[in-house]
């Protein structure tokens, strides 16, 4: 099957090569050559689509193994340090993130994160306005 196969792609690529030595070689001008580049562009684009749902096909939707790490949430202590807590197994562990170095500060025990209550002011902006805008009497 496999000489076959061979045999195939050596004979189509001959039959392709004698086809473009008949053709004459002038290269295309115009409209002509924008059609054919996009002609091109259009079968590049659809090849690479094709190869990435194919990845995703097979790979069953991810593209990556699931991460043994998760993000449980962070806050920024600075214009550019931020303190994260993360997710590993059964363990929260709290880091400081800053340039160029990541600092581990506690590992906790995971346990369940408490809602607030509080909306901070921001978040209903427009009750907000309307209230400042209402005439004062």
């Amino acid at each position: 099957m496999k000489i076959r196969m061979a045999f195939l792609l050596l004979a189509s690529s001959g039959a392709l090569h004698a086809a473009d030595a008949a053709a004459p070689a002038t290269p295309p001008s115009g409209a002509g050559a924008v059609i054919q580049m996009l002609g091109a562009l259009g079968v590049v684009l659809a090849a690479l689509f094709a190869v990435l749902w194919l990845l995703r096909r097979i790979s069953g939707g991810k593209l990556a193994g699931p991460a043994p790490i998760r993000t449980v949430g962070g806050i920024a202590v600075g214009s550019r340090e931020r303190v994260l807590l993360l997710e590993i197994g059964d363990h929260w562990l709290v880091v400081g993130v800053a340039p160029g170095s990541v600092t581990g500060i506690a590992t906790l025990p995971r346990g369940e994160l408490q809602q607030s209550s509080a909306q901070p002011a921001a978040a209903d902006f427009g009750a907000l306005l309307a209230r400042l805008k209402a005439p004062r009497s």
